[in-house]
């Protein structure tokens, strides 16, 4: 251990310069006035040492320096949360910092209490800033989470509407497929009654001989059945072997207005192959042709001859023209 050096003492003129200043002064020597003595320090020896070796006052403890860490820490963060709470797409990141900024503000306050920091209003700042940056923060994400609320309401809503939508579109769309189907099926049945009533109606003009047809005009045509003819002064070779029969076929309007027979005034008598028979043309005046026209409630009969090959045995067919549909008489001479 270093002793530290005393304080320089008044040394007289008598003194030599190389005096041991830690001898014990002589008697009647170096001893100073009242006044200086009350003056200078006084040295007092330590317990246990030796009257020679003077003692000092210890030196006074170092002053603590103050921690003003936590108050700047608080304040900066406070800053940084504030900040991050206005930035509205930054909100989720300010509570961290706020709240670290309110607790080093609130450890700051009270070394600042304590007189361990000077930086008391850093530390209150970064605690206002704190609670600041936690109140935005908080109102930040609840006004986003009011928004996500209204805006999945609103998607719901619109959802809802669109599936409603979707809903009576899909049962419009059913209704006309229905209705489609029904007309469908209506024309189908329609057709199917066109076609059943034409099959009826081609049936029904495949008669016998003396049977009749009335067309939809009100026309009836009937064929009586056929009857042997023997021309008088006749005109022309019969074949041989052949039967000559009459045709005769009596038209009756049984409507309200006049009915043409243009081109409907001669049959067309034929055989089962399709073959025209042979026209038998007399003198006798006993042929008759349809009039051109008959008025409703009149009549008109034409009548003709014609020569059957094989002697009328086989069977032959007779051909009445009216508008677009033709009557057929099917049979045997008989």
């Amino acid at each position: 251990m270093t002793t530290p050096a005393p304080p320089e003492s008044p040394q007289s003129a008598e003194d030599p310069a190389d005096a041991n200043p830690w001898a014990s002064p002589n008697p009647g020597q170096g001893e100073a006035p009242v006044q200086d003595q009350a003056a200078a320090p006084a040295f007092t020896p330590a317990p246990g040492e030796g009257p020679g070796v003077p003692y000092w006052q210890p030196y006074p403890a170092p002053v603590q320096q103050p921690r003003n860490g936590l108050g700047i820490a608080a304040m900066v963060l406070g800053i940084i949360g504030a900040l991050f709470g206005l930035a509205l797409i930054l909100f989720w990141l300010s509570w961290l910092p706020s709240l670290l900024a309110v607790i080093f503000g609130g450890i700051g306050l009270s070394l600042a209490r304590k007189d361990l920091a000077t930086n008391r209003a850093m530390a209150l700042a970064g605690v206002i800033l704190g609670v600041t940056g936690l109140l935005i923060s908080a109102g930040t994400g609840a006004f986003f989470a009011v928004r996500v609320h209204q805006v999945n309401e609103d998607r719901r809503t619109y959802e809802n509407e669109a599936r409603a939508r979707a809903e009576i579109a899909a049962k419009a769309a059913e209704e006309r497929a229905a209705k489609e189907r029904d007309r469908v099926e209506a024309e189908l049945a329609r057709l199917e009654a066109e076609k059943a009533k034409k099959a009826a109606d081609e049936k029904a003009r495949h008669l016998s001989f003396g049977e009749s047809y009335t067309y939809a005009d009100g026309l009836k045509v009937t064929m009586a059945k056929p009857e042997p003819y023997v021309p008088d002064g006749f005109f022309g070779d019969i074949p041989k072997n052949s039967k000559i029969i009459e045709v005769r076929i009596t038209v009756v309007n049984t409507g309200s207005e006049e009915l043409s027979l243009y081109g409907s005034g001669s049959p067309f008598v034929k055989n089962t192959k399709g073959n025209l028979m042979y026209h038998v043309i007399d003198g006798s005046g006993r042929m008759q042709f349809l009039a051109n026209a008959v008025a409703p409630g009149q009549d008109s009969t034409a009548l003709s001859a014609y020569a059957l090959p094989n002697g009328g045995a086989d069977p032959f067919y007779v051909e009445f023209h009216y508008g677009t549909k033709t009557v057929t008489w099917t049979g045997s001479a008989g």
